[in-house]
């Protein structure tokens, strides 16, 4: 490494001799704008070419090559989790008769949602860093409660409600879907940001539950739809955040549920 470090040290004094700039005594500037500037110390080569940081050292206890960070104040929209509620928005329950409505319906303020963002990713799009792209992908689990003791099955080719037991405490649908958002982010003086775009959301698996006795019907067919593509809007800071997501297309296949949009509202937070 440091006959490479020689090397392009000789090339590069060579080169621009002419128009190198004494800094100090162990240090050479070569250039004056502020985009482009090679500087050359006793353990360093640094380069700005175009914004665009990188350095080389002879110190054999750092890296050997070190990439700088473009400078920009980006905050990220997509944090590692999202917590909140569902809601089966603009509901319809038409194709049921009247009792059978009541017992299909979900109690929303019980139902919750949460996302846990595996990975994301923010990419700058311009070079202050206040426009970005985020994307990321991650598991969304959503509960929705039912309002009575109550639960569904598929009989005669679509989802049909049931009747508990009274002693039966809580009973839900599940669903876990691969969560996948990418949105469109502007962030304002590196205080806040204001972030809205997709989310593509692939079923990958539903269950249904209940509590007391607790049993878990891994079984049963629920035909929700296996792939959703709706709107989310995320506004907040670095740490903490507002989301609502939105999907105009029904949550249940057509003809076998009740018809509805999933929606969810929360925070997202990163530790």
């Amino acid at each position: 490494m440091k006959r490479l470090f020689t090397t392009l040290t000789l090339l590069i004094a060579t080169i621009t001799t002419l128009h190198a700039q004494e800094v100090d005594e162990s240090s050479i500037t070569f250039g004056q704008n502020k985009q482009n500037k090679i500087t050359i110390s006793d353990d360093n080569i640094y380069f700005k070419i175009a914004g665009k940081e990188l350095q080389f050292s002879s110190d054999s206890n750092s890296n050997d090559c070190k990439k700088g960070k473009q400078k920009g104040n980006s905050l990220e929209a997509i944090h590692a989790w999202e917590i909140g509620i569902n809601v089966l928005a603009n509901a319809d329950y038409s194709m049921y008769t009247p009792e059978e409505s009541v017992m299909m319906q979900f109690g929303n303020r019980k139902s919750t949602y949460v996302a846990l963002n595996i990975f994301s990713e923010n990419i700058k799009l311009n070079r202050s860093g206040s426009l970005s792209i985020d994307m990321g992908a991650g598991i969304a689990w959503e509960n929705y409660v039912f309002a009575g003791n109550y639960s569904m099955r598929y009989q005669e080719a679509m989802m049909r409600p049931i009747e508990l037991s009274s002693t039966v405490t809580k009973s839900k649908l599940m669903a876990r879907y691969l969560h996948m958002p990418a949105l469109l982010n502007y962030t304002y003086k590196n205080k806040f940001f204001i972030a809205a775009g997709v989310n593509l959301d692939v079923l990958i698996g539903t269950r249904l539950k209940q509590k007391n006795p607790k049993v878990v019907y891994k079984s049963e067919t629920v035909t929700l739809n296996p792939i959703q593509l709706g709107y989310t809007v995320h506004i907040g800071t670095e740490k903490l955040y507002g989301f609502i997501n939105y999907s105009p297309m029904e949550m249940f296949k057509s003809d076998t549920g009740p018809r509805g949009n999933r929606t969810s509202a929360g925070i997202g937070f990163a530790f």
